[in-house]
């Protein structure tokens, strides 16, 4: 299998997990292949297929929301890059692992986590080397803590709105915050992860 496949694999068992934390039971295939972009029923049978062979799920015959979690339920997020690097970070390719979680640790979909590099955050207990799981979203409230698209690179600061202005704050008493009229939000900061 290659690791496109495995990507869009554990993409659909985290869309399984979650919905069915959501829903109290599984999504249709239609609704996996909507949810996720896949765009025929034949490649979401396919990928279930292999979660069903890999011993991740069991699927009921002739029911279309009867898949059961067999492993004790966990959500795999993606390691997608450095919170500093300016690249496009959600294209499938770029995924450099994956972190395997209870699935009741992180809620939501499209989550991901990006290595962080500075000090800018130091305050609010990031520090640089540690792992953050962000849930991707394009908006924010005052006070979040979100990772933000400027100038073709990302950054992690805490998020306001002021006087028509975005204030990107960091939590370092010796940087300044940077305030702009415009700011892509590409998700909101939902957990860490460091190691020791």
């Amino acid at each position: 299998m290659s690791e496109s496949s495995k990507n869009k694999m554990h993409a659909v068992l985290n869309f399984i997990n979650e919905y069915n934390a959501e829903y109290g039971y599984s999504p249709t295939v239609r609704e996996i292949c909507e949810k996720l972009n896949i765009k025929s029923t034949a490649s979401a049978y396919y990928y279930m297929e292999k979660l069903k062979e890999e011993g991740y799920i069991s699927k009921s015959p002739n029911k279309n929301r009867a898949v059961n979690f067999k492993r004790n339920s966990s959500v795999n997020i993606p390691l997608i890059g450095t919170v500093t690097a300016g690249q496009p970070i959600f294209a499938y390719e770029n995924y450099e692992d994956y972190y395997s979680f209870p699935a009741d640790s992180f809620h939501g979909s499209e989550l991901f986590m990006l290595n962080v590099q500075g000090t800018s955050m130091i305050d609010a207990g990031i520090c640089d080397g540690d792992k953050i799981v962000v849930r991707k979203q394009q908006n924010a409230d005052n006070g979040d803590i979100v990772v933000a698209l400027l100038d073709d690179s990302a950054t992690v600061k805490r998020f306001y709105k002021k006087n028509g202005y975005y204030v990107l704050h960091p939590e370092n008493e010796t940087m300044a915050d940077i305030v702009v009229e415009q700011v892509e939000i590409l998700g909101k900061v939902i957990g860490l992860v460091r190691s020791f």
